[in-house]
């Protein structure tokens, strides 16, 4: 079979190149369809439900809302667990489904089972759902910077009535969480002593209050043949400036005594205020308002972030001088993890490059291997697309990973056909191109089956990752996954398409000398043009050479990469002295191991026991050891140096998640859980101004309490910083990250 697909490829190499030219472009399109987000989403899946019961304590939240919910939402089937939390004026029930129930399916069941308990809550609570969005969502933080004459109230009003619904209008953004500054009330001050003197109840005054700020319909009248709709207007601040609202709001009739009406005034003083928070931001030591952009499920960041960023250019000129400052940007953790892919996908090609034309001596070669390689990894993500994996820092890893084995089996099957065909070659080429294509399919599957079970073999022992339950699963699934897919698509360009580039670029050069001087002539201009026109302001920002000379440059080395590729033969390796010296090193190793093999036996037994010491720990390592010439009557610890040996390797640290350098650290300081507002307020502005006096930070961006979103249910004692680095370029000479850290717990 394998003899007859490569006949197959080998004979109709123009179908093989349009169907990789389709798999290229369409790897390429899918590379930029695949959601890419800096860690992949080990959260649960699970639907929040946020109630607001306003003013009521933990305990009566807890009793009269958190309680039946939970009781309720029990009844969601493929539900696996229902938690719930009370706050001071808040209820969040979280209940969470197995992982391989959809997401918005479980939303609805959800919606669907709340309709039931509805009438079992206080009057006015309204039990809702959080955004569609999970706890890896919030991807955008932005405070506003106001003009010099605005204060908070008016800039949170600007955040809450524009700014947000501007935002949440971008598509694929779920919420849009506002926090700082002070929400503008219409306050209404009662005088007790004034309602005993009227003999009215504090009920009345909220009932008569409730009463006028409404608008009624009265139907319709027809005069004249035309038909007028009538209205009634009643709502309070209707077309009216702050002070006429006020004297709407006193003007309100609460009742008549002895035909005298008594209205609010007579009772109360109205004024406007801020309300009631249990959360604010702080900005550089500078209390600030600003937003959380949450992004919906299942959608790509980095497309989301762009079109949050455009809609914020367009927004500015309408702010009225108000500047929306980005704090908080996934895109650029997402940038550097792409860039992390792309770096190692070069290197490895230009490695590769560089080892084919130092065994082989043959650039022609070496391009078949810069050819093969990146279309492996556009048809790995085109594997990603189909099976919904998205592109993470674990799923490129696997890609990453992959890269040095998905190379190997380029180069077995590449340099099995160039030995192949530099013998046929050298013993006369006898039997013309036919000969030449059964030359190349022969070598290709001589050594194919041997490469079909090595990545068979590594395949299969990635298989244990996809059992693996929980987040487990979810933070190793993605680069089982992916290596899988990369190692697969490697397998099939190494079958199908290199023997078909071997028949076309793996050939001896008959082009005269005046050909190959006007070709390497002519690659020699195109390199000046490129260099003079196109990267000249690249080598003049990387580099200190001139343009001048970089051009100079370019074109010797243009005219003898043309020159070289279109004289170079076909050679054998044993006329290449790089070949011959590694043979002659390597046939001298195995001389010495077969005539030394115990000593040779002993090594790996060595290597073993340190790396498992490496990895475990000496100490643990040792113990058997230990216990066995114990019983012998001696004691290896007492043996000089041998304690301070063992303690050489102390095994690895572990941890259950992985590190990353995003330029920027989440600072936590504990409060205590009974501590004000303003007292943690007052903390966070003083912490962060000193921060901020760190010349290494760029940024401080504090939070005390919670944004207003169900996904975020933090006390309004908890305090959290988000401190931002300069450029490492920018640090003091000598300073590490650790230093760094270390002022930042000392302030």
């Amino acid at each position: 079979m394998i003899h007859s697909v490569l006949d197959f490829c080998l004979r109709q190499r123009l179908l093989i190149v349009l169907l990789s030219v389709a798999l290229l472009g369409y790897g390429w399109y899918s590379a930029q369809q695949v959601p890419i987000d800096a860690i992949p989403n080990v959260g649960e899946n699970q639907v929040i439900v946020l109630t607001e019961w306003a003013g009521r304590s933990p305990k009566d939240v807890e009793d009269q809302i958190t309680y039946p919910l939970s009781i309720a939402l029990q009844a969601v089937p493929g539900s696996k667990s229902v938690r719930g939390k009370s706050m001071f004026g808040f209820s969040f029930v979280q209940v969470t489904f197995d992982d391989d129930v959809d997401f918005y399916w479980a939303r609805s069941r959800v919606a669907e089972q709340l309709t039931t308990v509805n009438g079992s809550l206080p009057e006015g609570v309204v039990p809702t759902l959080a955004p569609d969005a999970t706890a890896l969502g919030q991807i955008f933080y932005y405070v506003l910077e106001p003009p010099k004459d605005m204060d908070l109230a008016e800039l949170r009003s600007k955040q809450d009535f524009f700014i947000k619904y501007a935002l949440q209008s971008v598509d694929g953004v779920a919420e849009v969480a506002s926090i700082g500054g002070y929400v503008k009330q219409y306050q209404i001050e009662v005088d007790p002593d004034e309602l005993r003197y009227h003999n009215i109840p504090l009920s009345k005054v909220i009932d008569s209050v409730k009463a006028s700020n409404i608008d009624v319909g009265a139907k319709t009248v027809e005069t004249g043949g035309m038909e007028f709709i009538v209205r009634g207007k009643g709502f309070i601040g209707a077309d009216k400036t702050e002070q006429e609202t006020i004297e709407q709001i006193n003007s309100t009739v609460i009742t008549v005594s002895k035909g005298v009406p008594i209205r609010i005034s007579d009772v109360a003083q109205v004024q406007t205020g801020p309300a009631f928070r249990r959360g604010a931001l702080d900005f550089n030591g500078h209390e600030s308002v600003g937003g959380v952009v949450v992004m919906r499920y299942g959608e790509n960041p980095r497309k989301v972030i762009e079109r949050v960023q455009s809609k914020i250019d367009s927004l500015e000129t309408e702010l009225g001088g108000i500047k929306i400052h980005g704090v908080y940007d996934r895109s650029v953790l997402i940038d550097e993890t792409v860039s992390t892919l792309t770096e190692a996908l070069i290197h490895e090609t230009i490695i590769t490059i560089a080892v084919m034309v130092l065994f082989l001596l043959h650039i022609r070669a070496s391009i078949i291997i810069a050819i093969t390689l990146p279309m492996a990894v556009l048809m790995s993500f085109i594997a990603m697309k189909t099976f919904g994996v998205d592109a993470n820092i674990m799923s490129l890893a696997g890609i990453a990973i992959a890269i040095g084995t998905m190379v190997d089996m380029g180069i077995i099957i590449l340099e099995n056909i160039y030995g192949s065909l530099s013998d046929w070659e050298a013993n006369g080429s006898a039997g013309g191109p036919q000969q030449r294509l059964t030359v190349i399919r022969d070598s290709a599957a001589e050594v194919i089956p041997a490469v079909i079970t090595a990545v068979s073999t590594t395949i299969i022992s990635f298989l244990p990752v996809f059992f693996l339950t929980g987040r487990d699963h979810r933070l190793f699934a993605p680069l089982a996954w992916t290596k899988t897919f990369a190692l697969v698509s490697s397998l099939i360009v190494a079958v199908i398409v290199l023997p078909m580039l071997c028949r076309i670029f793996l050939r001896s050069s008959q082009i005269p000398r005046w050909g190959q001087l006007a070709a390497g002539a002519g690659l020699g201009c195109l390199t000046a043009a490129l260099c003079w026109f196109v990267w000249g302001d690249h080598i003049a920002e990387g580099s200190s050479l001139t343009l001048y000379a970089a051009t100079v440059f370019a074109a010797v080395a243009g005219f003898l990469l043309g020159w070289w590729v279109t004289c170079e033969k076909i050679r054998s390796m044993d006329e290449n002295p790089t070949s011959r010296f590694v043979r002659f090193l390597y046939a001298g190793r195995l001389r010495l191991a077969l005539r030394y093999k115990l000593l040779m036996l002993s090594l790996p037994a060595v290597i073993i026991v340190l790396g498992a010491g490496a990895w475990f720990g000496l100490p643990t390592v040792l113990r058997p050891v230990e216990k066995v010439v114990s019983l012998l009557g001696a004691d290896l610890n007492q043996v000089p140096g041998y304690v301070d040996a063992k303690h050489v390797f102390t095994g690895l640290k572990s941890d259950d998640w992985i590190a990353l350098d995003e330029g920027s650290w989440f600072y936590m300081p504990s409060l205590y859980p009974a501590a004000s507002f303003s007292q943690a307020m007052e903390i966070l502005q003083a912490q962060d101004t000193l921060i901020k006096g760190i010349p290494e930070v760029e940024n401080v961006l504090g939070k005390i309490g919670r944004v207003e979103s169900a996904l975020d249910p933090a006390p309004a004692a908890m305090v959290e910083t988000y401190v931002m680095l300069k450029p490492r370029a920018e640090w003091r000479e000598g300073i590490t990250a650790r230093q760094i850290w270390d002022e930042i717990n000392k302030v």
